[in-house]
């Protein structure tokens, strides 16, 4: 029989170890966790995604720089034919950086930049941040290296949209990303701080009448929409019509975390979606074992609850974003980020979410 789903994305954590400790960070970066995987191991596991047909893969941390070797590992798989970029707070960035890039042969550089200085600063927790990551820029842009900006939405940095924008737009950047962070990691610990959903078709309207400016190419994140008007204008690449089809992790997509545990994507960062280890197993027999990944590859329309149940479009959307589900209600097919018009918009309560507090934290009335 044949089988139908291939890895053709994936996000890989190559080290858990990182030089910030920023409060909307999914994964509680800090120290690296113990046994991380050593090059060799990462070689072998490279050769095997690249036998399953990955096209697309991205590096990230903690913060990626502090991996030793990781442009070894990038470079095995550019040379392989996979389109490889990292992401990076940039917080440790200069002219060895600049070359462990090159020698990489990275499709990209992303820098994550969550809001103009303020904002950025108070995110990562540090006054420097801001301008060590301008800084970054200018010595990319110097080195015409490509760079795509990485930004994660929370309820106050929403505010510095169109000042960012008009930045990066000034800075030459020829593309954006913007998604919302989930309550996982240490937003957990900051769900007073994550997005009012009742800003999402503020967020996907900011994105087509900026786009149609042609000075900055956006891209909203998986956890952004859906089927409002403006969805034939966020995830489209140019020259190309795109609509959501319904989460990919465990379809297209595949998650490696820094020991070699395997999700169906990196934003699913709970024990509960591991699906199997690679120092246990091979990529092939993880990815094609028999219930894996049953979330996406079993969906059936009546998985749907609470708000998303009966909803017109279920069976394309599929619920949205699984970890944006997951992580704000608890449930692994509700979603609270759809703007779809006429489906009610619930407030985010965290009774069922993991590590919750037991309370609204977010009021919509």
């Amino acid at each position: 029989m044949q089988f139908n789903y291939v890895p053709r994305t994936c996000v890989w954590e190559l080290t858990l170890k990182c030089n910030m400790r920023c409060i909307h960070c999914g994964s509680s970066a800090g120290k690296a966790r113990e046994n991380e995987l050593n090059l060799q191991e990462c070689f072998r596991i490279a050769d095997q995604l690249m036998d399953l047909g990955c096209e697309f893969l991205t590096f990230i941390g903690g913060e990626i720089f502090l991996y030793k070797g990781w442009e070894k590992i990038a470079r095995k798989l550019s040379e392989g034919g996979v389109d490889v970029n990292i992401i990076t707070n940039a917080y440790q960035f200069g002219d060895k950086e600049i070359e462990q890039i090159r020698y990489a042969k990275l499709g990209n550089v992303g820098l994550s930049i969550d809001g103009m200085e303020e904002s950025h600063n108070r995110i990562r927790n540090s006054k420097s941040s801001f301008q060590r990551v301008m800084n970054a820029i200018d010595l990319l842009n110097e080195e015409c290296i490509p760079i795509t900006v990485v930004t994660s939405l929370l309820d106050f940095n929403f505010y510095d949209l169109n000042p960012l924008h008009d930045l990066l737009a000034e800075k030459g950047i020829p593309s954006w990303q913007i998604q919302i962070a989930n309550a996982m990691g240490s937003m957990a610990d900051n769900r007073n701080l994550i997005l009012n959903p009742n800003k999402v078709p503020l967020i996907t309207k900011f994105i087509r009448e900026r786009r149609n400016e042609l000075k900055v190419r956006i891209y909203a994140g998986d956890d952004i929409g859906y089927y409002d008007e403006n969805e034939f204008y966020l995830r489209n690449r140019p020259g190309k019509l795109s609509v959501w089809r319904g989460c990919q992790a465990g379809l297209n997509v595949v998650g490696i975390d820094s020991v070699g545990n395997v999700k169906g994507c990196e934003s699913l960062y709970s024990d509960e979606f591991i699906e199997g280890n690679l120092r246990e197993e091979s990529l092939q027999e993880i990815w094609t074992k028999e219930g894996n990944f049953a979330y996406n590859r079993k969906f059936e329309v009546g998985n749907l609850a609470g708000s998303c149940e009966g909803c017109d479009m279920g069976h394309i959307c599929r619920g949205g974003c699984r970890g944006s589900c997951y992580f704000t209600t608890g449930y692994r097919f509700e979603n609270p980020y759809c703007c779809y018009p006429d489906k009610k918009i619930k407030p985010i309560c965290s009774a069922n979410a993991p590590s919750s507090r037991g309370s609204c934290e977010v009021d919509l009335s």
